[in-house]
């Protein structure tokens, strides 16, 4: 998540580099034709590409209103996870006298929420980030290259590895870990440490977090639909290409060189509509690790700090700081 209050040119350049010399290209023939070899006829009314761009504004901004509400919504999700995450820590602590039974399934929440981090992260076929419109600024690439390897340093990171031939190789690794906790839980209730309504309430929270996974992975797996996407890429390109036909003629009149201010003001007004046009793009997933995707990695270090802390420990790991004004 990028959390700068303005945007640095370098990364504006970034994203508008190769929308800009598209837009050169196009405005550049079309003034060519018209002014050096007098076709004439290239010159259309403003009218109806203004109609154009009026109604693809109206197609883009509904567009955008979808993808940012799956962007508001994966945040939200992953609020009730640190909320969840808070509450069952807080009542395991509160209910169960077995310290090493809670330090050790608290441990195991620990890894569960990095490997649903990591589940959420991996490559999927829909994806912006295939198709170079995302930049990623982590080193967690390699983590999602090679699923397995992330999960075992996961589990070693929180001692328990015993759990990672369990997992190895499941399509859902996370949903496992959950079922492990029930499982403790249960054994820890016939073995008459909590009562029927302790197991209850906590079996509560592991089942909440259940739910909020799911809420995550309908948005990872499930693209916004496809016609807004496509067409929206479509009517763009469409307004941008006839763009500078309709201004040779107003600006040819300026004077005998005006013509030639077709090309600065072409790239410019077709560099808002790319623009808008990606912002949907790039809120589409708001899991692929991307500047202003959920800072997912961030949220479960800061679960781990809370985590550590009710149990009364000191070694603490850090907390993490944007990168390049970057959240992870």
């Amino acid at each position: 998540m990028y959390t700068g209050k303005d945007f640095k040119f370098r990364l504006l350049w970034h994203f508008a580099r190769k929308n800009l010399f598209r837009t050169f290209i196009i405005s550049a023939i079309a003034v060519v034709l018209y002014k050096i070899f007098d076709c004439k006829f290239l010159a259309i009314p403003f009218l109806p590409i203004g109609t154009i761009g009026t109604a693809v504004a109206f197609y883009i901004g509904f567009k955008n209103n979808q993808a940012y509400d799956r962007l508001w919504e994966a945040r939200r999700l992953w609020g009730g996870i640190t909320n969840t995450s808070r509450n069952f820590t807080v009542q395991l602590i509160a209910l169960v006298e077995d310290k090493t039974f809670v330090k050790e399934t608290l441990y195991r929440h620990i890894a569960y929420i990095n490997i649903l981090r990591l589940q959420l992260r991996k490559t999927i076929p829909w994806a912006t980030s295939k198709e170079n419109l995302h930049q990623t600024f982590s080193g967690e690439r390699n983590e999602l290259e090679e699923f397995d390897a992330g999960l075992k340093k996961i589990l070693e990171e929180n001692n328990k590895m015993q759990h990672y031939e369990e997992v190895k190789g499941k399509n859902n690794a996370a949903s496992g870990i959950l079922k492990t906790q029930i499982l403790q839980l249960t054994k820890l209730k016939r073995e008459n440490k909590i009562d029927d309504f302790e197991h209850s309430d906590l079996v509560k929270h592991i089942n909440e977090l259940f739910n909020l996974q799911g809420g995550c992975e309908r948005i990872k797996g499930t693209p916004l639909f496809r016609q807004y996407s496509i067409f929206s890429r479509v009517f763009v390109l469409l307004f941008i290409f006839l763009l500078p036909y309709g201004f040779l003629r107003a600006h040819n009149a300026l004077a005998d060189w005006g013509v030639w201010l077709t090309i600065p003001f072409s790239m410019l007004i077709s560099w808002v509509f790319f623009t808008m046009e990606q912002i949907g793009e790039f809120s589409e997933n708001p899991f692929d690790n991307a500047v202003n995707d959920i800072p997912i990695s961030t949220i479960c270090r800061n679960i781990e700090i809370d985590i550590k802390e009710l149990l009364n420990e000191t070694d603490l790991p850090p907390k993490m700081n944007p990168v390049n004004d970057v959240l992870l």
